[in-house]
């Protein structure tokens, strides 16, 4: 579930006051003398020097900074509302829509709501985005959720990747079989794996000598050959390198894996939950793909179509 920032000014509301008839004119102060373009009928926003600017004033910037990303939220609030009226599905309630935004503030852990809301602004996510996003989220979930089948194998799963032994690792990823043969050798001579990946590896955890977050052998995320490789390795041992997409990649296991200590009877009901929330999850990215690679609107203005195509 991989937004810029986009600040929109405060609209303020301005009254003209006119005073027409005959004889002579009450002279008013220089702010009150506001220049309005009156060729356009976008709203006044503000004033600066006696000058007013317009929505019409921002739109292009607007648009350029961040009107792709809003209109495709747009379209995509469009087809599932359509998708919705297609199944018959009754509207949202606030109940589902709330939910969405307890579910955005669970996947921050401890952190609290207002941590939630500076995360989202710095995405160019305030009041009126947020709501639109649980919107669509809950939508998605709604529309997907009688495909969903909790089965014992899937508790089994998600009670291993939260509760299951993890092992704690050290990784460094290179662009060639040569440069990482080269590095296991190093640290077959005796350097450091730490000193090793901190001078050539290109993954992000580099400047950490490598270490990444424990590794569980039910993580979906790792791929499968370096989820098994990681149970057969001792501690201290360096991998051969291990081809994933077109990087290569060192992996050492640091630590002996942590010891389960919760039994699945005990939260079984929670670990349901969890992997329902994760296979609708899955089924709420697809179907959105689905739904956007059938939009095809007709642009009209000339830099959302800019926009647009780059």
């Amino acid at each position: 579930m991989n937004h810029r920032i986009l600040n929109l000014p405060v609209f303020v509301l301005i009254i003209l006051a006119f005073f027409l008839g005959c004889g002579e004119k009450t002279s008013k102060p220089f702010q009150n003398k506001v220049k309005i373009d009156r060729k356009t009928p976008s709203r006044v926003v503000a004033i600066v020097s006696g000058q007013s600017i317009t929505r019409q004033d921002m739109w292009d910037h607007l648009v350029e900074s961040s009107g792709d990303e809003i209109f495709q939220d747009l379209l995509l609030s469009r087809a599932i509302q359509h998708a919705f009226d297609q199944h018959h599905l009754p509207e949202l309630t606030h109940e589902e829509i709330n939910f969405e935004r307890n579910v955005l503030l669970r996947t921050l852990q401890n952190n609290s709501a207002s941590d939630l809301n500076l995360i989202l602004a710095k995405r160019g996510y305030g009041k009126i985005r947020l709501q639109a996003l649980c919107k669509r989220n809950a939508g998605l979930r709604k529309l997907v959720q009688q495909n969903i089948n909790i089965t014992d194998a899937s508790v089994q799963r998600m009670f291993a990747l939260l509760h299951g032994p993890k092992f704690p690792v050290q990784i460094l990823v290179t662009s060639t079989l040569d440069q990482a043969s080269q590095a296991r050798r190093n640290i077959q001579d005796g350097e450091s794996f730490a000193t090793v990946a901190q001078r050539i590896s290109i993954d992000p955890s580099s400047p950490m000598g490598g270490v990444v977050a424990p590794i569980s052998p039910a993580d979906p995320l790792w791929p499968t050959s370096v989820r098994e490789l990681i149970q057969t390795l001792e501690v201290g041992d360096c991998s051969p390198p291990i081809l994933i997409e077109d990087r290569w990649l060192l992996i050492t296991v640091t630590d002996p894996p942590t010891v389960q200590t919760v039994h699945l009877a005990d939260v079984r009901e929670e670990m349901e939950q969890l992997s329902r929330l994760a296979m609708e999850q899955l089924e709420m990215d697809q179907l959105s793909k689905r739904l956007r690679a059938n939009i095809n609107p007709n642009i009209i203005d000339p830099t959302l179509k800019r926009a647009s195509q780059r």
